[in-house]
């Protein structure tokens, strides 16, 4: 990867991105790999020499590791903080670092994310990862018992509490559904199908971080929302009326601004 630094930033947040220390540790996949697009992570790994991301695009992750350091050396009496853990699937290695695994068995996952994530509500991703931690742990004899997100909403403002449902800190606690067992494995096989089968699946609308995907037609005016998910609670919502879900005009956020493989994507340059 290219690393350049066009605004300017001091040295030392040049070396501090530089000098990244994540590994997966010889895994053949991390938890999060496999949550990942399977077009992104290999259109990376055939052009990583070639991709080039400023200083400016890395400063939440610094964020982000900046506040993981200091609350794994002060995790709970008992608890374990930072592990990484490792199993096999079939011949595949696949490891994890758990911010926080509790005597109980309770998992925590900390995120430094914005305001409007958490508005939006449990990030299906994040269910994703921490079952997959949860999976992760039950390998190396460890049941989990709990899964919980601790959001750090970095642009958290104190003068709009009261707004809506505006979060009243800037740490909020969200619940995550524990998967049973065979969910977990499924989902852990089908990821691992995804990523080491030989034809490349094309980016999902819900990975390419469409807004706007899908149109609800009916009673009213048409209405747009981002995923099927909405589009289908929203219908359910309603006491009357006969609709119908149809394509929108997407505007997809990730290929747009926030995917470093882009320029070597075929879905995004045959689509434009």
């Amino acid at each position: 990867m290219i690393l350049t630094n066009e605004h300017g930033a001091p040295e030392a947040f040049v070396r501090a991105i530089q000098n990244d220390p994540y590994t997966k540790d010889g895994a053949d996949f991390s938890v999060t790999e496999l949550i990942k697009p399977p077009q992104v992570r290999r259109l990376w790994n055939e052009h990583e020499t070639e991709i080039s991301v400023d200083v400016s695009d890395e400063m939440f992750k610094l964020l982000g590791k900046g506040v993981h350091n200091v609350l794994e050396q002060h995790g709970p009496d008992g608890s374990t903080t930072e592990q990484r853990f490792h199993a096999d699937h079939n011949g595949v290695s696949v490891s994890g670092a758990v911010d926080l695994i509790e005597a109980d068995g309770s998992i925590t996952d900390y995120k430094v994310t914005s305001t409007f994530s958490v508005l939006r509500g449990l990030k299906v991703d994040w269910e994703r990862q921490l079952n997959l931690y949860g999976w992760l742990l039950r390998q190396n004899g460890i049941t989990a018992t709990k899964l919980t997100i601790v959001a750090l909403c970095r642009d958290w403002t104190k003068s709009k509490v009261g707004n809506k449902n505006y979060p009243s800190s800037m740490v909020v606690v969200m619940a995550v559904p524990l998967w049973r067992e065979g969910r977990q494995d499924d989902y852990l096989d089908q990821r691992i199908r995804a990523h080491t089968q030989e034809a490349t699946l094309p980016c999902t609308v819900e990975e390419r971080w469409a807004r706007g995907a899908y149109q609800v037609n009916g009673k009213g005016r048409p209405r747009s929302f981002d995923t099927m998910g909405e589009a289908t609670t929203f219908i359910n919502m309603q006491k009357s009326g006969n609709f119908k879900i149809v394509p929108g005009n997407a505007k997809y956020v990730r290929c747009e601004g926030w995917c470093e493989v882009s320029p070597w994507c075929p879905q995004w340059n045959g689509g434009k």
